[in-house]
């Protein structure tokens, strides 16, 4: 499930894109968490990302920085600000292209875990504009990356109970 808004700040007339994706995982939070926290794990799920580093030191906890790369995007630079094992994440993406804050809430469920997605992002340069275009797409790509993300997470659980 994937919801879209895209509002117009008045003070600034900066155009914020808010959004959310939601979805089940057959795993337990601490699962979850392990995987899908560490942004360097995105490269065992993620065919869009194409390079991520540490540059601070271990372990990973709010203030954590990281220089992070997706195909089609200028490099990233990535701090954390909640880092709260098995709950929550939260980070802040900072570019030339866009500033986004996004963060991931972990619930168990009967069955697993349910993951909710949520992103708060504001174009900078030509693209802003387009911001609500942009959200529309990034939304999708988010979406699908959840997908990969819950594929992958799956088959590690399935992997160490065998």
């Amino acid at each position: 499930m994937a919801t879209l808004v895209v509002s117009l700040a008045s003070a600034r007339e900066e155009v914020v894109a808010q959004f959310q994706n939601e979805i089940e995982i057959h795993a337990s939070p601490e699962a979850v968490f392990d995987e899908l926290s560490d942004q360097r794990h995105e490269m065992r799920w993620s065919p869009k990302m194409r390079s991520v580093e540490l540059l601070t030191g271990e372990p990973i906890t709010v203030g954590s920085r990281l220089r992070a790369r997706w195909a089609g995007t200028p490099g990233n630079d990535v701090v954390y600000t909640e880092y709260a094992r098995p709950k929550r994440w939260a980070m802040r993406f900072t570019s030339w292209l866009m500033v986004a804050e996004t963060a991931g809430n972990l619930a168990p469920t009967a069955t697993g875990t349910r993951l909710l997605s949520t992103w708060n992002m504001r174009l900078r340069g030509p693209l802003r504009p387009l911001s609500g275009l942009v959200a529309r797409g990034m939304c999708k790509e988010v979406a699908q990356s959840i997908r990969y993300a819950k594929a992958h997470v799956e088959q590690v659980v399935e992997r160490s109970e065998t």
